[in-house]
């Protein structure tokens, strides 16, 4: 009778996901890094003005745009951590730190934007040549990875712009030499012939039948290489749209025809 009355041993509570409690502290901690880093930032900034023997010009308040590119770094780390792989979110977290690094450190140096803006072509130019680093399966996902890969061709084109202006701002003796006259026009070829490149290696895996993704790198490729024909030998512009319009016109007819 006795043992009808024991009192029951209260059931233990089990904490079914400890790891939840714990990634709270993680994330104030993550966040509560910004602030005083910039801080510090701050600090170093007006102790070199002030101790440098050489004038120094430091716009400290720029230190501030640098929040966000902190943001972007911690993101891209969270995201690879994650995922362990180069993948979009880590791409686009590199690319973010990227422009606007570059725009936070031109005014934090307090540059002559008249001589120093192509620095705002080659920061987007090297960010597509980023971002066109495909890590999806080209056998599985062959459109998908084309696509990926003309972002290459773009930015190489409008790295090459920034370069290229760029010297002839500052200027940079090395690299202007090899400019010629109307040299801006084989920045436009550039991303021509690799839309006709994507084509072609579409064209071959599909046994040379013209899909949409076909018929787009090519319509896209008479756009560009057109227009950099005509910039690079300065030929009459107004024969240009006819001829952008024949050509996407000729794809489209020869796509009914080759289809399968």
């Amino acid at each position: 009778m006795d043992n009808q009355f024991e009192q029951k041993p209260e059931p233990e509570i089990v904490d079914v996901n400890p790891v939840q409690q714990d990634e709270k502290p993680k994330k104030r901690h993550k966040s509560s890094f910004f602030w005083p880093f910039i801080l510090i930032v701050v600090g170093v900034i007006l102790l070199v003005q002030n101790v440098s023997p050489v004038p120094v010009h430091l716009n400290w308040w720029a230190a501030f745009i640098y929040f966000p590119v902190l943001g972007s770094i911690m993101a891209g780390i969270n995201a690879f951590e994650k995922s362990g792989k180069f993948d979009a979110a880590v791409r686009s977290s590199l690319s973010g730190v990227i422009v606007v690094g570059t725009v936070a450190t031109m005014l934090l140096l307090g540059v002559d934007w008249r001589n120093w803006w192509p620095l705002m072509l080659i920061a987007p130019g090297l960010s597509m040549l980023i971002n066109s680093i495909s890590v999806v399966d080209a056998d599985k996902h062959v459109n998908l990875a084309r696509w990926a890969g003309l972002g290459f061709w773009f930015g190489l084109a409008t790295l090459l712009l920034g370069v290229g202006f760029l010297a002839k701002s500052l200027p940079i003796p090395a690299i202007e030499g090899f400019l010629f006259n109307r040299w801006w026009a084989v920045a436009i070829l550039i991303p021509g012939a690799g839309a006709f490149l994507n084509a072609f290696i579409l064209l071959v895996k599909n046994n040379f039948s013209i899909n949409w993704t076909v018929g787009s790198f090519l319509v896209i490729g008479v756009v560009f290489v057109a227009t950099g024909l005509f910039a690079l030998y300065n030929l009459n512009w107004n024969l240009l749209s006819p001829i952008i319009l024949i050509g996407a016109g000729l794809v489209i007819f020869s796509s009914f025809l080759i289809r399968k």
